[in-house]
């Protein structure tokens, strides 16, 4: 009399399939979030018109479920910003050494 013993196979398919629909779930809810995107920009409220130029210009991030799109001055006004924000918090530092 043999034992008969429980297939693994059917255990990693079961694995498996509930990995991909959740993937699938994920990437139709990022889709969903990238399609409902600003139609304009966040900062100058320059409209956005989908073309191949302004799709590689302009930025769009992502935070907490939020999308943000700047256009590229704006974007350049923010990394000068950014980087003024730096040099002054360096020698604001070595100030207080």
């Amino acid at each position: 009399m043999k034992i008969r013993r429980p297939k693994l196979r059917k255990v990693n398919t079961k694995r498996r399939k509930a990995l991909r629909k959740e993937l699938n779930n994920y990437l139709a809810e990022q889709a969903e979030a990238f399609m409902n995107h600003p139609k304009e920009c966040c900062v100058c409220a320059e409209p956005f018109d989908r073309t191949a130029e302004t799709t590689k210009t302009w930025q769009v991030a992502v935070k907490e479920d939020k999308i943000f799109l700047s256009c590229p001055p704006c974007t350049l006004r923010a990394q000068t910003a950014a980087e003024q924000n730096v040099i002054n918090e360096n020698t604001s530092s070595t100030d207080l050494s």
